[in-house]
């Protein structure tokens, strides 16, 4: 029923049972975080503070944006929020602090077993209170680190090897990913790709598919299968060569932003990790951050909580329409620093919905300053879509699994095809900007199972006197492209092991090295 340990090999039908189970755990654990999510957003920002945040149609549709009833409470119920929240991280489990999908992506490649399950409860209290209360931060970190610390779990207590715990883990991180944005392809996509920088883990993709449909289906039961940005008619006559040359410059435009996004947050982030050390400041940051968003969301739509209901509303041609151009430019803005401020200073949140925010925001900006010009033929749903994948699968090293997401999103695969150019435009913007930077650079090469290694009794090969020695038998050349490492001088039996990682490929002071239970 489960893969073992000594096996060389892992075969689909081993995991199918590990995979079910922790598909089932992630969705559930996707339900929990949406339903207490939702809950703090009534209790707190709505009845306290009297602010009506956009939803989706998975929350009940977008709403008229109204001002708040008692403007003065935002703040204040903003910087409660991050008090309950961090102060109980920091109680009970300090590593549910920040963004959580770095976190497992560290132990992924540095201790996948070794994540505490304590993680799961004090991740989605955590965030749910400091996201409910206004706070700027994405469900996906939470949902990513909730499934992956019960993969981690799982591959503790049924003694799976090191390679094993780490495909459990992953395919734990695809499946809350896959249940909380009902995108299950994508979801599984985003798994293989994570990890790595310049490459992806193609034989995690079977079970993690598995894991990632149990996921949705759990959270589907719960909360319906319509996609969370609703469904979409037609909104004009379609695409034409006007809309094709302006999808290409909302893909620059996504890779600037993207780019501006990241550098800000970690700008924010290694600087209150270097600064602020003491438990006191570690509650102080996040409570005078939490202020300063509040008095941001206020002035514009969308900083308070995830903004995922902003990204629906922005697919409404009449609404944008309707928009000062101004404001539209200061969305992703105010975005930025939000989530910046609201993750970077230790709240607990997720860092790769509101990437998606800020995507959505700026091609309902390109499509405004187009429509001036009388450039597009269709409405702004499709560059809402691509901006959303050309914003953040570039920085997030997973262009395809994003870009498969952002369709699930809203249910139109004919999105693919514009999807593809803008991210390959914003890909020449973003270079090697990282929004993860626990990711590795290169999956490294696997070491030989003691089962698979070359027996003694194996003849060497000879060589005849005159014959010079090939040069492929003298130096070992990895697989993935690096350079070659030396004279092989131990025996043919021998496993060699790949290159080490750079150093910028080091986990972050976001991502500390977890406990065991």
């Amino acid at each position: 029923m489960f893969p073992s340990p000594e096996a060389s090999t892992d075969p689909l039908s081993r995991w199918i049972a590990p995979a079910l189970l922790i598909g089932v755990v992630a969705g559930l654990g996707a339900v929990a975080l949406f339903g207490l999510l939702h809950l703090c957003t009534v209790l707190l920002l709505e009845d306290i503070a009297g602010f009506r945040p956009y939803l989706t149609s998975a929350e009940g549709g977008p709403r008229d944006l109204v001002p708040s009833e008692r403007p003065w409470a935002v703040p204040l119920v903003a910087a409660g929020g991050a008090l309950l929240a961090t102060a109980f991280a920091l109680w009970l489990a300090p590593e549910a602090r920040g963004h959580g999908t770095d976190a497992a992506i560290a132990a992924a490649h540095n201790d996948p077993a070794g994540m505490r399950g304590r993680v799961t409860v004090v991740k989605l209290v955590a965030s749910a209170l400091t996201i409910g209360s206004g706070g700027s931060g994405g469900t996906e970190g939470p949902a990513a680190q909730i499934s992956a610390a019960f993969g981690s779990v799982i591959a503790r207590r049924t003694g799976m090897s090191r390679r094993q715990a780490r495909t459990a883990l992953v395919i734990g991180l695809a499946a809350g990913v896959g249940a909380i944005f009902q995108a299950p392809l994508g979801g599984a996509l985003l798994g293989a790709e994570l990890l790595y920088r310049r490459d992806m883990d193609a034989r995690v993709l079977p079970k993690a598919l598995v894991a990632a449909c149990a996921g949705w289906l759990v959270f589907g039961a719960f909360y319906g299968f319509a996609p969370v940005l609703g469904r979409h008619g037609t909104d004009g006559p379609g695409f034409g060569v006007g809309d094709f040359a302006l999808i290409a410059v909302t893909g620059l435009l996504c890779g600037l932003a993207g780019r501006l996004y990241t550098g800000t947050f970690y700008a924010v982030h290694l600087r209150a990790e270097a600064r602020v050390r003491s438990v006191p400041a570690r509650i102080a940051a996040p409570v005078a951050a939490a202020l300063l968003v509040g008095v941001l969301g206020l002035l514009v739509p969308g900083v308070l909580g995830t903004g995922y209901g902003l990204m629906e509303a922005l697919t409404d041609r009449e609404l944008v329409a309707g928009l000062p151009v101004l404001l539209l430019l200061a969305i992703p803005l105010a975005k930025i620093a939000g989530t910046a401020l609201t993750v970077g200073s230790g709240g607990s949140g997720g860092i790769f919905g509101p990437c998606m925010v800020v995507g959505a925001g700026t091609g309902a900006l390109a499509w405004r300053l187009g429509e001036a010009l009388h450039l597009p033929s269709a409405g702004p749903l499709p560059y809402v879509v691509v901006g959303m994948a050309a914003c953040l699968g570039p920085v997030a090293n997973a262009p395809l699994g994003v870009l498969v997401m952002a369709t699930e999103m809203v249910a139109d695969a004919s999105l693919l095809g514009p999807g593809i150019l803008a991210v390959l435009c914003a890909s020449a913007v973003t270079g090697r900007t990282t929004l993860y930077r626990s990711q590795q650079e290169r999956r490294p090469p696997e070491t030989p199972e003691p089962e698979a290694t070359q027996t003694p009794s194996t003849p060497a090969p000879t060589l005849t006197p005159n014959t010079p020695t090939p040069a492929r038998d003298l130096i070992h050349r990895p697989t993935d492209g690096a350079p070659p490492e030396g004279p092989a001088t131990g025996p043919a039996s021998e496993p060699v092991t790949g290159p080490a990682v750079p150093p910028m490929a080091q986990p972050s002071p976001a991502a500390p090295a977890c406990a065991s239970d």
